[in-house]
């Protein structure tokens, strides 16, 4: 079957014009059925007549056959053309004929198909109709000469009938040419809005600042997805700006009267946003509406702070590289000092050297290691061996009695990080759980177990639980309760994890604290024939 073509490229003023002719085509069809019955006065037509009426029925069957095809546009605007010019210029010179030919006047309705047919895009289509029907005016002329012996209104006539058929025809062929330029023009520069349009919208929806478009009354014509997340409610167009903001719907008044954009931000009843409004008019009068962008504060002071956080960093760092060589002095030469005979006064005195020079040195060491985050060597780390190893380590620095660390780990875990950094996190963690624990037997415990995506190494001690109030602190810079702490142990140990793909959580419970360490797992390694891990408890 064949599939109606792509009607596009014309516009709908060219088959609306076609629609026109195919009516003025139906009444004349009426016309001819009525003329036998009430015109033989002024159109004799004697034994012609059912002749006459049988054209009109023909006539009106094509122009219901023609309003189907324009109805569907198919055939093509072209041939569709093609067949109605040709069907009229066939049936109005037969019926010419029949009324006598050219001196009937019936000929001069050739003249609306002609125009029709100058709506053909190609010159020679229009004139090949225009040649077609002087043809017939030609051919019926001759025919009234020759066979019927009649005048029929003479060659001249018909001769200044075909000049008008070429004339018609080609100016309604430019003035097609011209429209069908201008609607193709029309088209293009629609398409082209269009695209401007989408693009303007997608714009606007990837802003980071909600942005509304209101008209005069402060109904919303437009808005983007981030201006329903600062306001914190659905948007809909032509409701009110009001509706979701009453603060804003203020704001909006005032510079509806002032003109000047507001200095304070407001904020909204749904959250704690701090938010700054700036109106920009539609027009230089502020009557046909204004834009509204929209800016969360709370998020350009929170990057400011990250900002000023990161210089300082920067800074700290230099500094305590600079403090680290007059300390090392300072720290032997109190060692120095204590190695001479003195009093005790002086043993006293350069003891305390001793002991701030190295709380400093631990500070300093604290701040270096908060930009070494960027440095992880990641490896692969056998937990079972690594954890035995560190815990016997620990428990001799720190002359633990054997006992109070309970180990358990899976044999075959196997985690991706860097072994200094895992090494200083757990450092942190135990030396803070052997701070606060009772110091009794399986006081603290090290855990390790396979989670889903991820290996958890927990450290847990049986001390008392950290307050709510102090746990929102737990992980910011130089916050501590301690005299002698520097407040960067936990910062630093979470900032470690996170640059090995790891997490650093404090597991809320309700007997002692638990510090949850969150591993990134190594690639499983299959071995064929190997039985599944037993859980294994190695007390420290």
């Amino acid at each position: 079957a064949a599939h109606p073509p792509n009607t596009g490229e014309y516009p709908d003023s060219f088959w609306r014009s076609l629609v026109h002719l195919n009516r003025f085509r139906g009444f004349l069809a009426l016309l001819f059925l009525l003329a036998p019955l009430y015109g033989q006065t002024s159109l004799p037509l004697g034994e012609k007549a059912g002749w006459f009426m049988l054209a009109g029925a023909v006539y009106g069957l094509l122009a219901l056959f023609f309003g189907q095809a324009l109805k569907r546009r198919h055939p093509p605007y072209e041939r569709q053309v093609d067949l109605q010019v040709a069907a009229d210029v066939a049936l109005l010179t037969s019926v010419m004929g029949l009324a006598g030919g050219n001196a009937s006047g019936i000929g001069l309705l050739l003249i609306i198909p002609m125009a029709a047919a100058g709506l053909q895009p190609q010159p020679r289509r229009a004139l090949f109709l225009a040649a077609l029907g002087t043809l017939a005016v030609l051919l019926e002329q001759s025919l009234q000469s020759l066979v019927w012996q009649g005048d029929g209104g003479g060659y001249l006539r018909a001769g200044l009938l075909a000049l008008g058929f070429f004339t018609v025809s080609t100016l309604s062929h430019i003035l097609a040419k011209g429209a069908l330029s201008s609607a193709r023009l029309a088209g293009e520069k629609a398409a082209e809005a269009q695209s401007l349009a989408r693009i303007n919208d997608r714009v606007i929806q990837e802003l980071q600042e909600g942005v509304l478009v209101i008209d005069a009354q402060g109904r919303i014509l437009q808005h983007n997805g981030r201006a329903e997340a600062l306001l914190g409610c659905t948007l809909h167009n032509r409701s009110h700006v009001g509706t979701c903001a009453d603060n804003l719907a203020r704001l909006w008044q005032q510079w509806q009267a002032s003109g000047s954009n507001p200095d304070l931000p407001f904020t909204i009843a749904e959250g704690p946003r701090r938010l700054r409004a700036r109106f920009s008019a539609l027009d230089p009068g502020r009557d046909a509406g204004a834009m509204i962008l929209l800016q969360d504060l709370t998020e350009l002071e929170r990057e400011a702070q990250n900002m000023k956080l990161a210089s300082l960093g920067r800074l700290t760092a230099n500094l305590a590289h600079e403090i680290r060589n007059p300390l090392a002095a300072i720290h032997q030469a109190a060692s120095l000092l204590e190695e001479e005979p003195a009093t005790p006064t002086m043993s006293r005195l350069t003891r305390i050297i001793i002991d701030n020079a190295r709380r400093l040195d631990r500070l300093v060491e604290d701040v270096l290691s908060v930009n070494r985050r960027d440095r992880a060597q990641k490896e692969t780390v056998e937990l079972a061996d690594f954890l035995h190893d560190f815990v016997e380590q620990f428990a001799q620095t720190e002359q633990m009695p054997t006992g109070v660390i309970a180990l358990t780990v899976a044999p075959g875990l196997r985690i991706v990080f860097d072994r200094l950094h895992l090494t200083q996190i757990l450092w942190n963690l135990m030396r803070n759980a052997w701070r606060y624990c009772t110091r009794a037997q399986g006081s603290i415990r090290l855990h390790a177990v396979a989670a889903e995506n991820a290996v958890w190494i927990e450290v847990f001690n049986d001390g008392a639980p950290i307050p709510p109030e102090l746990r929102k602190h737990l992980f910011e810079p130089f916050y501590t309760t301690e005299v002698r702490g520097t407040g960067l142990g936990l910062y630093i140990a979470r900032e470690l994890a996170e640059a090995n793909g790891g997490a650093l959580s404090y597991v809320d419970q309700n007997e002692g604290a638990l510090f949850r360490l969150s591993c990134a797992p190594a690639p499983a390694v299959a071995v064929a024939g190997a039985a599944p891990p037993q859980m294994q408890t190695v007390p420290s």
